[in-house]
């Protein structure tokens, strides 16, 4: 492998061009703290360059105080046009931030990669390299660490870890404290870098350095890799501490298509390490997308990342599982792929998607976290998937051991990575990775993640963004099926007894409350119950369903008695106003109806009236009674006037024919008898007629007229009237 082509993996490149502030984007030179708040509800930035890049950031947390939040990345405040370290401390949980940027130690020109950790102790150290140019073609580097013994409130002056010869270049170096309680070696500090050289072997090896003291003084190297001339090469190491202080590093071996990813673990904190162990076998990502996707020119290195489930907190059903975590290469796709061993790295897992981005994606730059506390697994990764040429941020997150992730987008928005010209347009360095860090629990605070990326969309330069998510639920709840049930006698609801939600979780103590809780009255209708399980890490899950109770009793009515009352004068029925029942139900909002109803014109004789009591679920009962009108008004008859007449020839008296008389009454189908009748023979005299009026209901009214025949001896006696002529 040409001495070009390493240097283009190892270094970070210089600007392009200086670029001229204006007034309101002068940066402090003095490097004094500035501080700088969240821009958004949910991504916030963390950087405070504005017009110079910031890039490949990295994040801890004080394991001790989950309020004590420290990033860095590259800070291209330098004349030459190169980065120095920026450091980034929060003192309230991650609401804000302070700058202060570290100088490059004396007889060097720039520092790179930063990697930042944090023990039990309070102490913190900031590693990363240090560049000298040995000519104008070959940089050497030498590994460095800034220390910390107040909580990060200052930093020493570089320490030089790996030394200084002209014929190395040591790069891509990975921290880590061990932090575990139960770890004989607790407190020393590890370091695992490649050291490539820069004569004409151009060879590459993975070494691991120790620190027991904190970070003051450094172990010389142990051999993690032999060391390789040419291609392939080893590179991407990562070095990780199991709860037993076992030491794991990793590493990327191959050449820039096909590499294998390795492993080896020591159980006697890095003095010896057993044998490598093959992880699997990948296919790189291409160094650059370019071919997938035009727009790009930004390099994608694949590195190698572990996490290790130490759970000091309280324990997880993965204790001790290693994890692998890698960028792999298919058919047009980049994708992120885990694998875990369960016997201290000896035997691994087939390799499974961690992402679930479509085909036609690109996912790369994984960084796992794994809890401390509860062993949640966390993987974030920059993916295309949102806009085939603009970037996001998405979160994997595992509570089953890396078995099954749930994906989450946490970037608020997409952001262009060619939009800052400083490493060219289109852009050629993003940085190499992207970091996250585990925020312990502070109950009542659930457990978090702070994500730290770079991100352009500021002022359209490279600048370090920050998520904190709350992985709240750690724990799982299941309700009951939905419940239905009739209601209690004479009460409008029912005490419902419902079956406990089954609750787990990967934290301890888990414990579930419900509202309304079992065994309390709830009233007719569909009510909601609310399940919460919570547990002491601070994760909680929700889960609900409905309980009905439906009134199946009916309402109970009582008529008032039976009503009997006369006709309104004049009117064949009378206006009745009745008293309303009486309703009881065991729910209020009972109705009735009554037909005829109080008030109504009752017709002479007896109506039955029928009440109907309906409650508000639909339930009826009735009763009924009756009302009687009794018709007490007599008719009223009018008749004739008095008649006289002669008696007809030949009789002695007259059949006499009078008119009917007149009546009229309240109600209808009255009638009238005269006796004697119209037509009857009526004899020489004075007879009286007499009428007699019947309504319907038998009243009755009379009046009377005379009829007088008066006989005329002619009409009697024909013959001798004519002979008296």
């Amino acid at each position: 492998m040409s001495e070009e082509r390493i240097k283009r993996i190892t270094s970070p490149p210089p600007m392009q061009q200086m670029i001229v502030q204006s007034e309101e984007h002068e940066e402090n030179e003095e490097n004094t703290s500035v501080s700088i708040l969240q821009v958004d509800s949910t991504d916030f930035r963390i950087s405070t360059l504005n017009g110079r890049p910031e890039n490949e950031p990295t994040v801890a947390v004080n394991p001790n105080n989950p309020s004590s939040i420290i990033a860095a990345s590259h800070a291209y405040t330098l004349a030459n046009g190169f980065p120095q370290f920026g450091v980034y401390r929060s003192t309230n949980g991650g609401a804000s931030f302070t700058t202060s940027f570290l100088p490059v130690p004396a007889g060097f020109r720039n520092t790179s990669d930063p990697i930042i950790d944090a023990d039990l102790n309070n102490r913190w150290l900031l590693a990363g390299i240090a560049v000298q140019p040995v000519s104008d073609t070959v940089d050497r580097a030498s590994i460095i660490v800034y220390r910390s013994v107040d909580d990060g409130a200052t930093f020493s002056n570089a320490i030089n870890v790996s030394g200084i010869d002209n014929n190395f270049f040591d790069d891509k170096e990975y921290l880590a404290f061990d932090k575990t309680l139960t770890s004989p070696f607790q407190g020393n500090a590890y370091i695992s870098y490649t050291r490539f050289t820069n004569d004409a072997a151009a060879t590459s090896q993975i070494l691991l350095q120790r620190s027991e003291d904190g970070g003051s003084t450094w172990m010389a190297p142990v051999a993690i890799s032999a060391a390789i001339g040419g291609a392939p090469f080893v590179q991407g190491s990562n070095v990780q501490v199991g709860p037993n202080g076992e030491v794991y590093v990793a590493w990327i071996e191959g050449d820039f298509t096909n590499a294998t990813f390795r492993i080896r673990r020591s159980d006697d904190e890095g003095v010896n390490f057993g044998p490598t162990v093959n992880v699997s076998p990948i296919v790189r990502v291409p160094f650059t997308l370019t071919a997938e996707v035009p727009e790009w020119a930004f390099r994608v290195p694949t590195f190698a990342f572990l996490g290790v489930d130490t759970s000091e907190c309280f324990g997880s059903a993965n204790f001790a599982r290693v994890y692998a975590v890698w960028q792999a290469y298919g058919t047009s796709n980049a994708h992120i792929l885990l694998s875990f061993s369960d016997d201290g790295g000896a035997n691994w897992s087939p390799p499974t998607r961690v992402d679930n981005s479509p085909e036609d994606t690109q996912n790369f730059f994984p960084f796992v976290s794994v809890s401390p506390c509860s062993g949640t697994v966390t993987v974030i990764y920059y993916t295309n998937r949102e806009s085939t040429t603009l970037l996001d941020v998405f979160l994997a997150v595992s509570i089953d051991g890396g078995v099954n992730f749930t994906n989450t987008r946490i970037t608020d928005v997409s952001f262009n990575p060619n939009a800052d010209p400083t490493f060219g347009n289109p852009s050629t360095f993003i940085g190499d990775y992207i970091y996250s860090a585990f925020i312990p629990p502070a109950l009542p605070e659930p457990e978090k993640l702070i994500s730290v990326w770079t991100d352009t969309r500021s002022n359209n330069s490279q600048d370090i963004f920050g998520n904190i998510s709350d992985l709240e639920r750690i724990p799982t709840i299941v309700c009951s099926g939905n419940i239905t049930q009739n209601n209690d006698p004479g009460v409008c609801g029912a005490i419902v007894n419902y079956p406990n939600p089954t609750v787990s979780t990967s934290c301890p103590g888990v414990t579930f409350s419900c509202s309304p809780p079992s065994g309390s009255l709830f009233p007719v209708g569909t009510t909601i119950v609310n399940c919460t399980a919570s547990d002491i890490c601070g994760g909680s899950a929700e889960c609900s369903f409905m309980v009905t109770v439906n009134d199946v009793e009916p309402p109970t009515i009582i008529c008032s008695g039976n009503i009997t009352q006369d006709n309104d004068p004049g009117v064949c029925g009378a206006v009745v106003n009745f008293p309303p029942p009486t309703i009881n139900d065991n729910c209020p909002g009972a109705t009735f109806v009554c037909t005829p109803a109080s008030g109504s014109l009752f017709p002479i004789g007896t109506t039955l009236v029928t009440c109907l009591a309906t409650d508000t679920s639909g339930n009826t009962a009735e009763c009924s009674f009756t009302v009687t009108v009794n018709d007490v008004e007599v008719p009223v008859i009018d008749c004739p006037e008095d008649i006289t007449l002669f008696n007809d020839p030949g009789t002695n008296g007259a059949i006499v024919n009078f008119p009917d008389p007149i009546v009229s009454d309240n109600c209808p189908n009255v009638t009238a008898l005269c006796t004697p009748a119209s037509g009857s023979f009526f004899p020489p005299g004075n007879t009286t007629v007499t009428c007699i009026a019947t309504d319907a209901a038998g009243n009755t009214s009379t009046c009377s007229f005379n009829v007088r025949v008066i006989v005329d001896p002619c009409r009697f006696f024909s013959g001798r009237c004519s002979r008296r002529r």
